[in-house]
C-alpha cells in the first residue's frame, strides 16, 4: 500500500441523502474530523436555480499522509453512524494531478 504521495490523499464518505437540520449536523460532525460537506448542485436548464442533489450526500477530507486520512476516515463514519447516519460508501484515492496546485500541462494557462 502506498503510504507516502506528492501531493495528497483524498476521502469520500458517502451518506443517505440528507437536508436542512440533518445536512447541517451531518457538515457539524465533518467538521470536526477535518471534511467538509461537498456542494453538489443540481442545474438542469441555464435557466434554472442550482438545487442540491436529491441523489446522495457526501463529504471529503485531505491529507498528505495516508494513515492519518484513513484513521480519520474511520472515526467520522463511527460517528455518523452512530448519529443515525447511513454511511453507503467511503474511499480513498492518491492525487496525481491537481490543476489547483500546478498546472503543470498548461492546460488552464
Amino acid at each position: 500500500m502506498i503510504l507516502t504521495t506528492e501531493l495528497y490523499f483524498e476521502c469520500h464518505i458517502t451518506i443517505e441523502p440528507v437536508f436542512d437540520q440533518r445536512l447541517q449536523t451531518a457538515a457539524d460532525i465533518a467538521k470536526d474530523y477535518n471534511f467538509r460537506l461537498a456542494d453538489l448542485l443540481m442545474l438542469k436548464r441555464v435557466k434554472d436555480t442550482p438545487e442540491r442533489s436529491p441523489y446522495d450526500t457526501f463529504m471529503t477530507g485531505k491529507d498528505t499522509d495516508y494513515a492519518r486520512l484513513e484513521k480519520r476516515m474511520t472515526c467520522l463514519i463511527a460517528r455518523l453512524r452512530l448519529a443515525g447516519f447511513v454511511v453507503w460508501r467511503y474511499k480513498i484515492e492518491n492525487t496525481i494531478i491537481d490543476s489547483k496546485i500546478n498546472d503543470e500541462l498548461g492546460i488552464l494557462e
